[in-house]
């Protein structure tokens, strides 16, 4: 009984989030395409900040070369348990609607494309499989962030919206992070570092550095708090030995860690992340450098391998970024009217 009514809820959860979602990639549909969104992943605030992350040269207008596509590709589960999680991840075609992936879509160059599959795993997981060059989203792992997210949304008193909300915002982070594990295989990217933290900072760089009019830095900023809530609801503060000696930071570190680059890409925009103790005061007084620094030797390492069609002059990168800003503005002040 007790599992009928998991599933029923479960259920429940995935109606939901799939017509909302359903709903708004329908509308997105019909809408005029949206103005083009920066191609180059440097924020702003940093290229202000450091001179040393100017964009890639213009091309020579010989040099048109587009960058590699991806593929995506939704697999039947064999268990019947896990259709619905298929049928939700198929309808709203799930992986092509992340923006961050969307956009790396055809920017790089890239001995071989990255496959995004969706299937079943028998676990609870994503991961980059690395003789394949496939980035898989278990049906498995789907399935938990819909629970966490209903379970989460319950307590609060939420909406489906925020179900959604939190399952987005996760599915952004975790499929970035194992793309930053395909790009540093793929361009034999240097990392001196444990790569699970490398990787875990390049989410967060690519999440806060692809400006589009659809969400402004703050939206971006709330969506990866969302995101940094699994790394405390997946971690029960009890390690043994052989987690502490696994390849990942324990999930409280990795929390803190997210907390800290957020809040060092613009700390006088977000004093509340040290003012309601989602990151320590002592901590935060080095963010802003490390966040600096971090987006710095993530672009030295990828700019190279921009596409030609989408390298920007510094003046055409800022000229686009403030294009962008002043639709932000036109998009906010439209909806504060109505």
């Amino acid at each position: 009984m007790l599992q009928k009514i998991i599933i029923g809820i479960l259920a429940a959860a995935v109606i939901s989030v799939c017509s909302i979602w359903g709903y708004t990639v329908w509308q997105r549909t019909q809408a005029p395409p949206p103005v083009a969104v920066a191609a180059s992943p440097k924020p702003a605030e940093a290229a202000k900040a450091d001179t040393a992350i100017a964009p890639v040269a213009a091309p020579l207008p010989f040099e048109q070369a587009d960058g590699t596509h991806f593929t995506y590709n939704y697999l039947p589960p064999r268990d019947p348990d896990l259709l619905a999680m298929y049928d939700m991840a198929r309808k709203i075609d799930v992986l092509r609607q992340l923006p961050e992936i969307d956009q790396l879509d055809g920017w790089l160059m890239l001995p071989r494309p990255i496959n995004y599959v969706a299937a079943q795993c028998d676990t609870v997981n994503i991961f980059y499989a690395r003789d394949k060059g496939d980035i898989v989203l278990c049906y498995e792992m789907l399935e938990l962030l819909v629970r966490q997210g209903l379970t989460i949304a319950q307590a609060n008193g939420g909406s489906a919206r925020d179900q959604l909300d939190y399952l987005l915002a996760n599915l952004r982070f975790l499929l970035l992070h194992e793309t930053g594990h395909a790009l540093v295989d793929l361009l034999d990217l240097p990392a001196t570092g444990r790569e699970e933290d490398a990787v875990d900072q390049l989410a967060t760089t690519l999440m806060l550095s692809f400006v589009s009019t659809d969400e402004s830095r703050g939206d971006i900023a709330r969506k990866l708090q969302l995101a940094s809530n699994f790394f405390l609801i997946t971690d029960d503060g009890q390690h043994d030995m052989a987690r502490y000696a696994d390849e990942h930071s324990v999930g409280a570190q990795r929390f803190f860690n997210l907390q800290c680059m957020v809040y060092g890409s613009d700390p006088d925009k977000y004093p509340s992340i040290v003012a309601s103790g989602r990151l320590p005061a002592a901590r935060a007084q080095r963010c802003a450098e490390e966040s600096r620094r971090i987006t710095r030797n993530w672009m030295r390492l990828i700019g190279p391998h921009i596409a030609p069609r989408h390298r920007l002059s510094a003046q055409e990168e800022q000229a686009r970024i403030e294009e962008i800003e002043r639709k932000q503005a036109q998009n906010r002040n439209a909806a504060d009217a109505r």
